[in-house]
């Protein structure tokens, strides 16, 4: 049931794709409507009774137009339409509803011009055909409302033929250039009134237009066009809870450069920290996102118009990801398996092959309030870069994995590199992952273990650490190989009355004695340690790795007894 719940929320982004593109049709299906009306007129004042008419027939009646005014040059081929408005008609949506026939979207349009420049006229009024330069749509206002209901609610979002519905009883329509400038695009849910999406500023350019029976079936267009180039200046929409909103900057698509960019992409939470912990009132991570300079190189346009996205490349410049956790809250019990990344990637709604993604001058920042000490820690890794291959949910890829090369700063200090390989389509959830981490005075590590496990390190030097793990969905093996010198800790309580942390000087002592101070010690050889540790299944494979990790340091510095040491 979860993932089906899963599959639900993510093709929410699916529906919001063919909203636009439905919206964008249809303003295509007006403006052509409107010159088509234009030249099969005889008379001027037979065409605004001739255009409702039009417009009815081919929306089922749903869609009333209204305009202010209509001017023509019959000799240059020229059309300019001011203050066009199209609005559903309620009471026969109603109607539709009662029978289950509703369409999934409704639409509001706004449109203050509209022109058409340079039309062939003989050819529109003999051969059946409109030959011509230029259709503009100046600054748009189109709102989408999502019906949620409707027996046949896929059949109608346009597909191939609705090139059919455009022409009527043309042969052909032949335009160079189409434009839509500043146009305002939002979505609403229609059941709860909730604004969903929105586009500010929207430009969108198609050259060579062609609608008839051979473009329709040239795959190398897109939307009917040889070349498109779409753009926005802002997107934004809501998470379903509220908590979140994501906001893309600066998005434009280029067919010709086979590019898709933006400037950033963010995550912005809603609430505070402590708010947040407040509202969800179980453990659960809060995230802040900030993404820089996105661009996706090689994209398969025409497969894009069809909900795949298939792309050579993805790079981003640099990103921030923030998460907070507050461990003082009850945990949430419910599972995540069947969550890990690759799972994830392969539970997208849509087929999606991307060659290689690189990450560049990002970081890491995880804070967690421990349950038992009330403070705060951090974890940060800086300077990440990142290579990450063959990321795809199609089982007919010739990879079946994919990988993911890291090198980044912990504690923005310390080199650290990691190898992650994630299995896809394993019915364990099978990945890998092989780190090394360098030399470091292991007092840097206090900022961690004073806040969330009451110990402050006193002396050490880590010189080298290494872990080779086989991860699957209800936990880890590996080894580990630490080694270190001269480590003296310090165990800790909090104060009564100043709750600062204090050291527990007996036990500190205690735990000293117990410790292997180094690895190796004097006549030993270095200690490598296999791990093994259950995962708990309501936590993600980061803290799955990191419990690894720490149960492999911690068994290299206090060696059970009779254990059997890896040489």
């Amino acid at each position: 049931m979860k993932r089906i719940r899963n599959r639900v929320r993510q093709s929410a982004s699916t529906r919001r794709g063919k909203a636009i593109i439905a919206g964008i049709l249809l303003l295509v299906v007006i403006a052509v409507t409107l010159v088509i009306v234009y030249w099969n007129a005889i008379k001027k004042q037979l065409i605004r009774d001739q255009v409702k008419s039009k417009v009815r027939e081919k929306t089922e009646r749903l869609y009333d137009i209204h305009y202010d005014n209509m001017e023509l040059d019959e000799v240059g081929g020229n059309l300019s339409i001011s203050n066009l408005s199209l609005q559903y008609d309620s009471s026969r949506f109603l109607r539709m509803k009662e029978k289950q026939d509703e369409p999934p979207m409704l639409f509001r349009i706004e449109i203050p011009l509209i022109t058409v420049t340079g039309i062939q006229t003989p050819r529109a009024l003999l051969a059946k055909e409109i030959v011509g330069g230029k259709l503009q749509i100046t600054r748009p206002v189109i709102e989408i409302l999502y019906t949620h209901g409707g027996k046949n609610a896929n059949s109608r979002v346009p597909q191939e033929e609705v090139y059919k519905q455009i022409l009527g009883e043309l042969e052909r329509i032949k335009i160079d250039t189409l434009l839509i400038v500043g146009a305002q695009i939002t979505t609403k849910n229609m059941q709860t009134g909730k604004e969903e999406l929105q586009l500010m500023d929207t430009q969108m350019e198609l050259r060579d237009v062609a609608i008839d029976s051979i473009a329709s079936r040239d795959s190398s267009r897109v939307l009917f066009s040889r070349q498109v180039s779409v753009s926005c200046s802002a997107l934004l929409w809501l998470s379903p809870n509220g908590l979140y909103t994501y906001k893309v900057d600066n998005m434009a698509m280029h067919s010709a450069h086979q590019q898709v960019k933006a400037e950033r992409f963010r995550i912005i939470p809603a609430l505070s920290e402590a708010d947040f912990a407040a509202r969800k009132a179980r453990q659960a991570d809060r995230f802040n996102i900030d993404i820089k300079q996105i661009s996706f190189h090689q994209v398969n346009f025409q497969r894009l118009m069809k909900e795949e996205l298939m792309t050579d490349s993805l790079v981003i410049q640099s990103a921030s990801f923030k998460i907070y956790r507050d461990m003082t809250m009850p945990p949430d019990p419910r599972s995540k398996i069947g969550t890990y990344p690759h799972q994830k990637v392969v539970d997208i709604p849509f087929p999606l092959a991307i060659g290689t993604m690189i990450l560049r001058n990002s970081s890491v920042e995880y804070k967690e309030k421990s349950r038992s000490f009330q403070k705060i820690g951090k974890v940060t890794f800086g300077n990440i870069n990142a290579v990450v291959s063959n990321i795809t949910n199609k089982k007919t890829a010739s990879g079946k994995t994919i990988t993911a090369d890291i090198q980044a700063r912990f504690l923005n200090q310390f080199p650290v590199q990691t190898l992650w390989t994630f299995y896809l389509f394993s019915e364990n959830g099978r990945f890998d992952i092989k780190g090394h981490l360098g030399a470091l005075n292991a007092t840097a590590l206090n900022t961690i273990t004073e806040p969330l496990a009451g110990a402050r390190v006193k002396e050490g030097r880590i010189h080298d650490l290494r872990f080779n793990f086989k991860g699957y969905d209800y936990g880890m093996d590996g080894t580990v190989k630490f080694l270190y010198d001269d480590l003296k800790v310090a165990l800790l309580k909090k104060d009564k009355d100043t709750k600062a942390l204090k050291e527990k000087k007996l036990l500190s002592w205690g735990a000293n004695m117990i410790i292997k101070n180094s690895n190796p010690s004097k006549k030993e050889a270095p200690r490598i340690v296999d791990v093994h540790f259950d995962r708990v299944i309501n936590r993600s494979i980061f803290h799955l790795s990191w419990k690894t990790l720490f149960e492999g340091v911690k068994k290299t510095a206090l060696p059970p007894k009779n254990e059997k040491e890896k040489k």
